[in-house]
């Protein structure tokens, strides 16, 4: 039997519901931060683009439908350290999130999985895992609402630019500053050791009138990285005072004894990862790295297995 004729989808029921559903929302939601994605080389096989960017954020109120609190795994540790498996569900206005974000940014017609959510009261940063766009299955014969399922986002070094400075300070407290250096050794020609504290001196070589010496520098950092075999690229972060970055300058290693004159330079504002909730840089073990450069620790020759070494 088809639909009673008597009864019909109503375009100003539909709009009644509507703004009841927007003015509920606004009276009991939250503000919350909508920050979208944006990427630059996506890979179509993984889905995933490797220079991902949150760029851009817009203010707008959510319905946290999660009313008893975070669900999902909670706080657990695992081999990893401290995880977070914190999960909301938030409802959004289809009518506010076209006129706050999509009338602005026509590459967001709704809230896409993979964007994030900035949450005030508790500040935390939640992922779009999914968007259902049909809960409340159609009454009165139109959507209203987007229920967005999100977790607790783990932050992997991706760039923010949201010009809210309490959002993008999730990058700027786990970065530290770091220029890239292109250096012919002279000397013993010793390589530099991965972690140790390289120096400079401005306009001053290895038999200048000042002794290379820690005590004389006018700019200290780490070693973040050393390849020899690559056109002698020395990466330094951790910096303190001042680097005179002109070819013919020189760079001591502290522990290494190592001295390279600078020959070109690449980058001078790298950003190097550190520890969440520490400044130490994301290096191995400083004694490993030293035995692994002064004693060969780990000796990846290939070798015929069928000849008994002897090839």
């Amino acid at each position: 039997m088809a639909k009673n004729p008597y009864f019909y989808d109503n375009t100003s029921e539909q709009r009644l519901v509507e703004d009841l559903t927007r003015e509920t929302i606004s009276a009991m939601g939250r503000d919350v931060y909508y920050i979208p994605r944006k990427q630059f080389n996506k890979d179509y096989l993984y889905g995933e683009d490797p220079i991902t960017k949150f760029k851009g954020s817009y203010k707008i109120e959510m319905y946290v439908k999660s009313v008893n609190g975070f669900e999902g795994q909670g706080d657990i540790i695992s081999k990893f350290g401290i995880e977070l498996k914190d999960r909301v569900e938030l409802v959004v206005s289809r009518k506010v999130f076209e006129d706050l974000i999509s009338r602005t940014d026509s590459d967001l017609p709704r809230p896409r999985e993979g964007d994030l959510i900035y949450f005030p009261l508790s500040d935390t940063i939640f992922e779009i895992n999914f968007v259902e766009h049909e809960n409340p299955f159609y009454p009165l014969g139109k959507r209203y609402t987007f229920v967005l399922s999100c977790e607790a986002f783990t932050y992997s070094h991706e760039e923010f630019e949201t010009d809210q400075s309490f959002i993008d300070d999730v990058e700027t407290e786990q970065h530290t500053q770091a220029f890239e250096l292109y250096l012919g050794l002279t000397g013993s020609a010793t390589d530099f050791i991965l972690g140790e504290q390289a120096f400079h001196i401005t306009g001053n070589g290895p038999t200048g009138p000042t002794a290379p010496s820690i005590d004389n520098a006018t700019g200290i950092g780490k070693v973040f990285e050393w390849n020899s075999k690559e056109d002698g690229l020395l990466i330094i972060g951790s910096m303190s005072g001042s680097f005179n970055v002109e070819i013919g300058e020189y760079i001591y290693g502290q522990s290494s004894d190592a001295v390279g004159v600078i020959e070109s330079f690449g980058s001078l504002n790298l950003k190097i990862p550190t520890r969440p909730g520490t400044t130490e840089d994301l290096l191995d073990s400083l004694n490993l790295e030293k035995e692994k450069t002064d004693e060969n620790l780990f000796d990846f020759t290939d070798k015929d297995p069928f000849s008994e070494g002897n090839y």
